[in-house]
């Protein structure tokens, strides 16, 4: 009987640490995405940079200009990207500067017919794109990329190791987001377009809610075995 009764509170002790503990990484989700949403408007708001001055180690949403030469025969369709609820592609374009390549997310474009792939043609080689610094973050995915020569190349995230491998030139280690309409652009979008850290708050509030739940649980079954 002991034994029941300490294993019923050791349950109840363990839920409540795990509910606080969700809690708590809740919170600290949401003081991140506050963080970077605010680090986003702020520098998304100044006016761009020459690349060559900050090319070396920017951070990410440093607002830049470049100048240089596209690869327009080697194109990677980033897969599974929505668009006013819609499913499509973001164009990552390769961007010759002083023999080195700049990757360039040129917006997004719609995959209707997945029978043939959308045109993604540039019409000017030699240009100028702006936009802002964004390394992009690796994610669970289903199946592994095959890189290989057959393009534009359909890839589920950008793993700049592979991409350097289907080049001979050095390729900076993150992605430059076109910002807003320009010569070459697609469909522009913004990553951080609202402030979720209220959601994480909300899932925060939650878990605490569950944990005090779970304290009025374990009173009352030590009060119960107190009166017996």
């Amino acid at each position: 009987m002991l034994m029941i009764k300490t294993f019923k509170v050791l349950f109840f002790i363990i839920v409540i640490i795990t509910c606080i503990i969700l809690g708590l990484w809740q919170i600290d989700r949401a003081n991140e995405k506050a963080y970077l949403y605010h680090a986003f408007n702020e520098r998304i708001s100044k006016n761009p940079i020459q690349f060559e001055v900050i090319k070396s180690n920017p951070v990410d949403f440093t607002k830049i200009i470049i100048t240089g030469t596209y690869i327009s025969n080697k194109q990677f369709l980033l897969d599974n990207k929505i668009f006013n609820k819609k499913a499509g592609y973001e164009v990552i374009s390769p961007m010759l500067f002083d023999d080195q390549i700049v990757l360039i997310n040129r917006g997004w474009v719609s995959n209707n017919n997945r029978q043939s792939l959308p045109n993604i043609d540039i019409r000017n080689v030699d240009s100028q794109a702006t936009g802002y610094i964004y390394k992009y973050k690796d994610f669970y995915q289903l199946s592994e990329d095959f890189y290989k020569n057959d393009w534009p190349l359909i890839i589920q995230n950008i793993e700049i190791d592979k991409i350097k491998q289907m080049f001979k030139y050095k390729v900076f280690p993150y992605v430059l987001i076109m910002s807003e309409d320009q010569e070459n652009s697609f469909n522009i979008q913004t990553i951080y377009k609202k402030n979720s850290d209220l959601k994480h708050y909300m899932y925060a509030g939650q878990w605490f809610l569950f944990a005090f739940i779970g304290i009025i649980f374990m009173i009352i079954l030590l009060r119960k075995d107190l009166k017996r």
